[in-house]
């Protein structure tokens, strides 16, 4: 069973963590793209696994996060911070 267990947890969709290469691409500041990243991997968690970025095209992200930014209650900033950490990381 640990077995198991472990063959799950290797299959986790995990998401890009922001890097000084990814902000200076995007033009967008680090601190911005690792609260995006931190509102991404937290809030979203608590419904679902959050997708890799890659995973949605960049035009369906922007109608995607507006949705589920307001399904989870959170402030417009954060939504902003995890739009634009999306984008860097796809």
């Amino acid at each position: 069973m640990i077995i198991a267990l472990s063959a799950c947890a290797a299959q986790k969709n995990t998401v890009p963590v922001p890097t000084a290469a990814m902000a200076t691409e995007s033009g967008q500041s680090l601190e911005k793209l690792k609260l995006g990243h931190q509102v991404y991997t937290t809030e979203c968690a608590r419904c679902h696994e959050p997708m890799k970025p890659t995973e949605i095209s960049g035009e369906d992200w922007h109608v995607v996060v507006p949705g589920m930014a307001w399904n989870a209650g959170i402030s417009e900033a954060d939504e902003d911070a995890v739009l634009k950490y999306i984008m860097a990381a796809r």
